[in-house]
């Protein structure tokens, strides 16, 4: 999952992106992952995934979360760009990334991962095959 983000990443903000540029691209990235996620979980469901994933990073990007835990306003992306706005390219692009992993790791954890790489495909088709990987029985 990590190389498909990096991938996607880089097509949207470039290759040699500043961290505005990575900021607004993980924000869009972020959103468009909401746009299929609201209609199985809802808002309040996309929103508990978005803050659960920026508790998890924190530890590896210290201020990340931050801003969310304080109970300001504004929606779990707003609080991401501005952090990656501020940051180094490399630790921007590297928590970016690791933001969409771990919402994509505590969705999976709520609906499966057989769910969570359809919606994964239904949202990114040439990067994320769909296929299930969960055996049932």
């Amino acid at each position: 999952m990590e190389p498909a983000f990096w991938r996607l990443l880089a097509r949207q903000a470039g290759t040699e992106a500043d961290p505005p540029a990575v900021a607004a691209a993980a924000c869009r990235l972020l959103e468009d992952f909401a746009q299929h996620l609201t209609p199985l979980i809802g808002d309040a469901g996309v929103a508990a995934v978005c803050g659960r994933s920026l508790q998890l990073a924190e530890p590896r990007f210290p201020g990340l979360a931050l801003a969310r835990a304080s109970g300001e306003d504004g929606e779990p992306c707003t609080h991401v760009q501005h952090f990656l706005e501020h940051q180094d390219p490399v630790v921007a692009t590297k928590a970016a990334v690791t933001v969409l992993v771990v919402a994509c790791e505590v969705l999976a954890s709520f609906i499966g991962e057989t769910l969570t790489r359809l919606l994964l495909h239904e949202t990114w088709p040439d990067e994320f095959d769909g296929r299930p990987t969960e055996t049932t029985t």
